[in-house]
């Protein structure tokens, strides 16, 4: 377990801090994905819009859309999007990044397993969901309510996207780095702030598999004085066996799972390929 001292500052814990407390420094930790990443995955989905869904896709719901990196991409290419997600906090960071690029686009609070709730039946063409957010639903009976609360809102021949990591090669790779192990590095922060971070992994449960990805922040004002925070996340990997079985479960007529690379795109799983990400695509 980590050990960690806490200076001219106080700790919160508490689960998802890093989506309300803390999301006002979200962007700033996860700038290069943003930057870099977002894009490819957004090519990743377009490619799947095209190939796997029966119908044209224009209207898109980006759950679990965060501060909108995501959803704001898929109006940059052309799409009609409305961006949801739980917390306020980060959506309300999502609607000034769309003010300030004079971006058409609609950001709604709604647990995604009870999109019925909020959007009316065959209302979209997609539903997306990226950055490894559908292992929130660490429970099965929580991914078939997601599945099913997707297919409700999509329309015939329609698609569900979501990523998520490869559990077997996770695994590999906790294995070689050690349950436990930290990871430090920093980032600037606003305001002159910097922000210093230790990431580090436990295995929760080894049959599921369920991991938590915990990370110390500690955020450092210019004047010396030091605030920090423990994010505590609960994650569930799915095998793509798993994603497949649940998909069919929830009524979806379709579905595969493609290893996804940022050198090769989407590809269908093939022995001896090294495949660290996956994305369920699932056709109503």
């Amino acid at each position: 377990m980590l050990k960690y001292e806490v200076l001219r500052g106080c700790m919160t814990l508490r689960e998802h801090v890093l989506y309300t407390e803390l999301a006002r420094y979200y962007d700033y930790m996860y700038a290069q994905y943003l930057k870099e990443v977002v894009p490819r995955y957004v090519d990743a989905a377009i490619e799947a819009f095209k190939r796997f869904a029966r119908r044209e896709v224009r209207d898109v719901l980006d759950i679990a859309c965060g501060t909108g990196g995501p959803t704001l991409e898929l109006v940059r290419r052309g799409y009609r999007v409305v961006g949801s997600d739980l917390h306020e906090d980060m959506l309300e960071i999502a609607r000034e990044k769309a003010r300030r690029e004079g971006a058409d686009v609609k950001f709604v609070r709604c647990d995604a397993r009870e999109l019925s709730k909020v959007f009316g039946p065959e209302s979209f063409d997609a539903v997306t969901m990226f950055f490894t957010s559908i292992a929130y639903m660490t429970e099965w009976g929580d991914l078939i309510k997601l599945l099913k609360s997707a297919l409700h809102v999509l329309r015939g021949g329609g698609v569900f996207i979501a990523d998520s990591p490869n559990p077997h090669y996770s695994n590999y790779r906790l294995g070689g780095l050690g349950e436990g192990r930290v990871t430090a590095w920093t980032a600037e922060g606003p305001d002159g702030e910097t922000l210093i971070m230790n990431d580090w992994r436990e295995v929760e449960d080894w049959v599921k598999p369920v991991i938590v990805f915990k990370r110390e922040v500690r955020v450092v004002s210019p004047d010396g004085s030091v605030r920090s925070y423990v994010v505590s996340d609960r994650l569930r990997m799915y095998t793509a066996l798993e994603f497949t079985l649940a998909a069919e479960e929830a009524g979806f007529s379709d579905a595969r799972v493609l290893c996804y690379s940022s050198r090769a795109g989407l590809q269908e799983p093939k022995p001896g390929t090294v495949c660290g990400r996956l994305f369920l695509v699932a056709t109503k």
